[in-house]
This record gives C-alpha cells, sequence and structure tokens, in this order.
C-alpha cells in the first residue's frame, strides 16, 4: 500500500511539473518575440527648416539642430547671423550676384565651392552635381559654369539650381537629384538664355517635378506663367518655416523678397498667404 501511494505522489509531482512549465511556455509565446533593433520605433525628428531668401539667388537655411546653410551669397547684411565654424557655405559659380571673394575666402566652417563634392553630418548630408550656365557650356566635374546643390536635412530635400541654363537636365543628374521637395531655381535671366518665350525654367522644373519652388531670378512675365500653371503662395517676410507637412500636394510656387512687389503680386494673383 505504500509502495502504491508513493508511485501515486510520484505521477502527481511528475505532472504539476509539466502544467507548470507548458504554462511558462503558453505565456512565453503569447508575449512574442524580443523586438529586433529595426522594429522598435525610432524617436521621433525634428522635422523642417527655417528659409530667409536675399534676392538673386542668396539663400540661407537653417536646420533643426540650428546649423546655418549659406548659399550664394552676396550681400551680407541680409545674413540673419555671421557664420561660425559649425556653419556651412556653397558656391554655385563665379558671378558678382552669387559670389563674395571676401566672405568666401574667410568663411569659418566647411563649404563646397564650384566644384563636385559632398558634405555629410549627423543633421545635414549635401552634394553638388556639374551643370551649365548657357547651353554649350560643357558639363564637367572640374570646371564646370554651374552647380547644382542638393541638401538633405529636417526631412526635406532641397535642390539649389544656381544659374542653370540648360535646355534640359540630364539623365544623371535627375538621378542624383532624386526626389526633390523643394526646388529653389530661376525662370528669367539673359546670361543663361531663360526667358517666358522659351520657358526653359518651366521644362527643368517639369522634368524635377518639385513639391515647392522658390524662384530665383525671374520678372513679371515668367512668374505670371508660373502662377497660372503652379498654386501660389506668398510671404510678407524674407524668412518662411518649410516642413514636409506643410508642402502642398502638388506643385506650388513660394514668392519671396522685395516687399512691395510680392504684396502686389499677392493681390494680382490672388496668391494664398504661407503659413
Amino acid at each position: 500500500m505504500n509502495h502504491i501511494l508513493k508511485l501515486t505522489l510520484a505521477i502527481l509531482f511528475v505532472l504539476l511539473l509539466e502544467g507548470c512549465g507548458g504554462s511558462a511556455l503558453k505565456k512565453s509565446t503569447e508575449v512574442g518575440p524580443t523586438p529586433s533593433a529595426s522594429s522598435t520605433a525610432a524617436p521621433t525628428a525634428i522635422s523642417g527648416i527655417t528659409l530667409t531668401y536675399g534676392d538673386n539667388a542668396q539663400v540661407e537655411l537653417v536646420t533643426p539642430s540650428g546649423r546655418h546653410v549659406y548659399i550664394d551669397i552676396y550681400n551680407t547684411s541680409l545674413l540673419t547671423k555671421q557664420p561660425d565654424a559649425g556653419d556651412i557655405l556653397l558656391t554655385t559659380h563665379l558671378h558678382s550676384d552669387h559670389y563674395l571673394k571676401d566672405f568666401q575666402a574667410s568663411f569659418p566652417g566647411k563649404q563646397i565651392f564650384i566644384s563636385v563634392d559632398e558634405i555629410k553630418l549627423p543633421d545635414i548630408s549635401i552634394v553638388s552635381i556639374a551643370s551649365a550656365h548657357l547651353p554649350s557650356d560643357p558639363i564637367t566635374a572640374k570646371g564646370a559654369t554651374d552647380y547644382l546643390f542638393v541638401i538633405d536635412t529636417g526631412g526635406l530635400r532641397i535642390a539649389h539650381f544656381g544659374d542653370i541654363g540648360q535646355e534640359a537636365l540630364t539623365d544623371v543628374q535627375l538621378a542624383a537629384l532624386g526626389s526633390v521637395d523643394l526646388a529653389i531655381t530661376q525662370f528669367s535671366n539673359s546670361y543663361s538664355l531663360m526667358d517666358s518665350t522659351n520657358r526653359k525654367g518651366f521644362h527643368l522644373m517639369d522634368q524635377v517635378k518639385p513639391r515647392l519652388i522658390i524662384p530665383t531670378h525671374a520678372d513679371k512675365s515668367t512668374m505670371e506663367i508660373a502662377f497660372g500653371q503652379w498654386t501660389g503662395y506668398y510671404s510678407g517676410s524674407r524668412t518662411v518655416v518649410i516642413a514636409p507637412e506643410k508642402l502642398p500636394a502638388t506643385t506650388g510656387i513660394l514668392y519671396l523678397g522685395n516687399p512691395a512687389l510680392t504684396s502686389a503680386y499677392a493681390k494680382i494673383y490672388n496668391l494664398k498667404e504661407w503659413k
């Protein structure tokens, strides 16, 4: 009898252990596998930039980290601050309305100066692309007459076209440009043989298909075409905030610059205020 009781107790003990193990296994599979690094949610990144337009092709960008990117600077009185070692200077070509020798020579930070090059930092990535100021100019990595800059920062892909005067972008250029959110480009410039008659600036943007355009060299006739072709926006300030979520669904054009001219265009063409 004692033998039978001991055997019964042993069987019950084994069953109890199996029950605990089965319960533990069931609970672990219900929780699921430990998330891998790639499946965990990444922290939300600060998005958008602050942009100040200073006439011609002069543009100053501020990244979410506070780094300033100066492009084609010719009038330092329009800068929002003097540059420091953490800032970047980009120069598309050497015409006096895009380049200030003393400013470039003494610039304290990194720069890409009329060349094919790249800058990669934690908050920004920049590459330059050779292009042509006139259709007949050769497009070579060294000694090109114009350079495009592709800037990735704040969740935006920004392309500055300098004084491009090509009839069309090449396949190589288009591949390097990729999907552009913001294009900063010209529409009327006799030195690039670009105007409202040949519509070169419009043909180039038809190739790029950006979400938003900020015009640089432009005139009344080209802007009349632009505001008829794309949704027009304006700002009473030279400084605007541009973030991915603020971009229009289809291509829009944001006019900045001379307050009197901006105000006149806003009224004539019923432009929307950029907010």
